[in-house]
């Protein structure tokens, strides 16, 4: 057991961002040591450091740090700056699972076309009613089961659309399961709308693609809510404009934001939000990491701690 309170150092790419959960932290826990990273300043002895993309720097100029507690559940932004070793932390769920399943639903609600008649219609001030969309033909996939992409599967699944999900390792859920090369095959060849949940990894990376998409049923709908670099945007670009791909909800993109000349802005088939699907929630986040700081404190273990081998 460490002697005295644990001692916290807060990261994050902007003064006003770190200066707020800097305060959050203490106002939380008012008995622990919580300071802001600064550059170039003398080390502050910090034991643990919560982060969200921090300077790679901060990790020499705090040589004391046991952990890292990620602001996030996504850690593919930190691969290049922690050290080897390190043990690191990420937030699971956090509420961003209850965020990132309304957000999938509501993409398979634009992929259906559940209300667009209606939306039209009431601008013509026409009252008419149409056959409701028959579930059967919207096969979905859901690509990553960890904790937001199971929240996502079942809670499509809950409404009765077909699901399917694909993992790196076979998964035991109320809907068909499938994992490796050949089993993501089987899942897409039987899907029309593909969501993926994902951590980026190198094995991920660029995974929707030309080969990807061509592989759904005809009329498909892609729902990203994972990573831009899942995405390759040229082939879901020209899946778009030949008809193979329908649609898209796009959330997360390799520059953000979107730069203002890419094609996805004003495309007919795209809907982009900029990376909102899934918003780490304050109080649930502070919890999460504080409660874990108190075992490792105490010489226990935790949850949450990334697989450095799998990156996730």
């Amino acid at each position: 057991m460490s002697a005295g309170q644990p001692h916290l150092i807060v990261a994050t790419p902007r003064d006003s961002e770190t200066q707020r959960w800097a305060q959050h932290f203490r106002d939380a826990y008012p008995q622990w040591r919580v300071d802001e990273f600064v550059p170039g300043r003398t080390a502050t002895g910090a034991h643990y450091a919560v982060v969200w993309k921090p300077d790679a720097c901060l990790f020499s100029q705090e040589p004391g740090l046991r952990a890292v507690f990620n602001l996030g559940a996504g850690v593919d932004a930190m691969a290049a700056s922690i050290p080897a070793g390190m043990p690191l932390y990420r937030l699971e769920d956090a509420g961003m699972a209850e965020q990132m399943a309304e957000y999938a639903l509501y993409g398979v609600l634009q992929a259906t076309g559940r209300f667009r008649p209606y939306e039209e219609q009431a601008r013509e001030g026409r009252w008419k009613a149409h056959r409701p969309v028959d579930r059967r033909q919207w096969p979905v996939a859901v690509l990553g089961l960890g904790v937001i992409g199971r929240k996502v599967a079942d809670l499509i699944a809950s409404l009765g659309y077909p699901v399917r999900g694909w993992s790196r390792t076979l998964r035991q859920a109320g809907f068909p399961c499938y994992a490796g090369e050949q089993g993501l095959q089987e899942c897409l060849a039987s899907s029309r709308i593909l969501v993926n949940a994902l951590p980026l990894t190198p094995q991920t990376q660029g995974l929707i693609n030309r080969d990807t998409l061509a592989r759904l049923l005809p009329g498909a709908y892609l729902i990203n809510l994972a990573r831009g670099a899942h995405v390759v945007d040229e082939d879901v670009l020209e899946a778009l404009d030949s008809g193979r791909l329908a649609g898209a909800l796009l959330d997360a993109f390799t520059q953000e934001p979107l730069p203002q000349d890419h094609p996805f802005w004003g495309h007919p088939g795209v809907m982009v939000t900029p990376h909102i699907s899934g918003i780490t929630l304050r109080e649930q986040a502070l919890e999460q990491i504080g409660s874990r700081i108190a075992l490792l404190h105490q010489g226990r273990e935790a949850g949450g701690r990334v697989n450095a081998a799998l990156g996730y």
